[in-house]
């Protein structure tokens, strides 16, 4: 590690000039516009131009580190420049306000060409050994860059400070922000590029590890994964027990799984090399048997939401994860692990083949969107002529779950693809149009979203209840986690599919089914407007011919679009 000082400061420039010269003028112009836009110039600043620079650092390092390779400086020079040109072309051919997709295309090409910096000098090689010390020693410098710029950002803002309390020299809050920028956007980079290992360094054959490497991986990382793990397959013998569909999370649970169990069997790989133990062995053997029957749970909860709530980019992104998964834990198998770099590499391959060109996810999230639209209007017979006609067409009989889909799809292709998507269905100009102006030409600006959070609570004043005709009295207390509202050795009250379920373990049948959802949608639909969500108890209470629940506080999300109830939370007392 080096010391702090002007003189290594220097000699570290330096060497990042002749290094990585492309980087650094990419550096410098993201550092101007920075202080720029800290500054509130008049000059407009476009995101193209924000997209050019950070970009730009991000390939012209992996580009500069794969370039290498070759001898001859004119190459270099010429495919430099050849990328930069590329990556302009791309930038300022976009729009001068960016659409959703396009922020998400953006990240996505970010991520592709920051994880490409650590294989892109291994491709020629079959050992990995290199590729894994290069990587470990790029992450240690990462860290170390962002250690000393943020201790040097506190410094000298301290003593900035100090110069304002003891002078009372007026400081404005700019000089902080440009101090900002000097110590993580001009400080951090250099120095981390000034300690990129060098052409000798990237070839190195020895197996190196330290104690914190092997204390992270092998003790506290992968216990966390096996308890992860049985977590998942105990919930896997459950719904395959009770024979249910899986819950939405457990898609993103299983990526998590998959994503962490092959970082750490990278980050065991050298442990695993020289056989000091046989933990690493084993696990990089067998956790793609483990994690494949994960996977097909994974893959039904994914069409699941397909099917429930349709194709958007980030569950187009999920499934293509689902799919990658399978293949790397199929080739990890069948190759017994030997060569983890192809994990890093696969995932950057698939990320950038799914991120740009017509067969990339926003172009196929974006067809299957339209047509869902196209056909949701034929449906509700809402097109003349290839045109939408107004909700107050008195020849147009449209139910508001038709019309919360129409209007959550058009609003989706509105703020991610822009208003072109949708300007077929109309005659006036959408340009300038925002949404809601959108939805307003449809006279549709009343239709309420899909998923609407509601909450209610009973009025805090003294309460009588005639518990006469009743024999049994129960305190119900649940919220979003659990199954059961109450639960002893002769009852239990379950939720169920938008009900209440009063089970008498004696009989083993429903003694009683309360609907929830029609009082819920009263509060929604009526909207109801008392002191902070305050209902008097006769709005808080649901009677039946042998029971009365009167709700104490009652919060969730009702899906109109799919009639149902999610995330509930309440506290309730029952009669009966």
């Amino acid at each position: 590690m080096k010391k702090l000082s002007l003189k290594t400061w220097i000699a570290d420039f330096k060497l990042v000039l002749v290094r990585f010269p492309f980087t650094l003028l990419f550096i410098i112009g993201l550092s101007v516009l920075c202080f720029l836009s800290i500054q509130k110039v008049k000059v407009e600043i476009r995101e193209s131009l924000w997209a050019f620079f950070i970009l730009g650092t991000l390939l012209n390092v992996t580009v500069t580190l794969y370039l290498e390779e070759f001898r001859k400086m004119s190459y270099r020079i010429l495919l430099n420049i050849l990328s930069t040109l590329l990556l302009a072309v791309y930038c300022f051919t976009l729009p001068e306000k960016l659409f959703d997709f396009q922020h998400y295309q953006m990240v996505a090409l970010g991520a592709v060409f920051a994880l490409s910096a650590f294989f892109i000098s291994f491709l020629k090689r079959n050992n990995d050994i290199p590729f894994w010390n290069f990587s470990r020693d790029s992450i240690i410098e990462m860290f170390i860059s962002s250690v000393f710029s943020g201790v040097l950002f506190i410094g000298l803002s301290l003593a900035v400070l100090s110069l304002d309390k003891l002078f009372a020299v007026q400081i404005h809050k700019e000089v902080y922000s440009n101090l900002a920028v000097v110590c993580f956007v001009i400080f951090a980079p250099v120095y981390f590029l000034s300690n990129i290992p060098d052409e000798v360094e990237k070839r190195k054959q020895e197996i190196s590890f330290n104690k914190i490497i092997k204390i992270f991986g092998l003790y506290i990382l992968l216990p966390i994964l096996a308890v992860y793990t049985l977590i998942l397959y105990v919930y896997l013998l459950r719904i395959i027990f009770k024979w249910e569909l899986p819950n939405g999370w457990v898609s993103t649970l299983v990526s998590i799984l998959g994503l962490v169990g092959f970082l750490c069997m990278i980050i065991l790989y050298p442990i695993r090399l020289s056989k000091e133990n046989k933990i690493p062995e084993l696990f990089s053997r067998y956790f793609s048997i483990v994690l494949f029957p994960l996977l097909v749970l994974m893959s039904v909860g994914i069409f699941r939401r397909l099917g429930d709530y349709g194709l958007t980019i980030n569950r187009c992104y999920v499934l293509i994860l689902n799919a990658w998964l399978f293949l790397i834990s199929i080739y990890l198998f069948l190759s017994q692990s030997k060569h983890v770099k192809w994990i890093v590499i696969s995932f950057v391959l698939v990320a950038f083949i799914c991120s740009v060109g017509p067969w990339s996810v926003y172009s196929i999230t974006e067809h299957s969107l339209s047509s869902r639209l196209d056909k949701q209007l034929i449906d509700a017979h809402m097109l003349k002529n290839g045109k939408i006609i107004s909700v107050n067409d008195k020849t147009l009989k449209m139910d508001s779950i038709t019309q919360i889909k129409v209007v959550e799809t058009l609003r989706y292709l509105v703020r991610t693809y822009g208003n072109q998507t949708i300007q077929k269905y109309f005659t006036v100009s959408l340009k300038e149009k925002s949404e809601s102006e959108i939805v307003s030409i449809m006279n549709m600006n009343g239709v309420p979203k899909s998923l609407v959070y509601f909450s209610a609570y009973l009025e805090r004043q003294y309460m009588q209840q005639d518990i006469k005709p009743y024999h049994s009295f129960l305190v119900l207390n649940m919220n979003q986690y659990q199954k059961f509202a109450y639960n002893n050795n002769s009852v239990n009250v379950e939720f169920m599919n938008d009900c209440l379920l009063i089970h008498s373990k004696l009989m083993n049948t429903p003694s009683y089914k309360i609907s929830l959802k029609d009082k819920i949608k009263t509060f929604i639909r009526k909207n109801h407007t008392y002191r902070g969500n305050d209902y008097p108890k006769e709005m808080m209470t649901l009677e039946g011919d042998n029971y009365i629940l009167i709700l104490k506080s009652i919060s969730g999300n009702y899906d109109f679009q799919h009639d149902k109830l999610s995330d509930l939370n309440f506290e309730a007392y029952l009669f009966y």
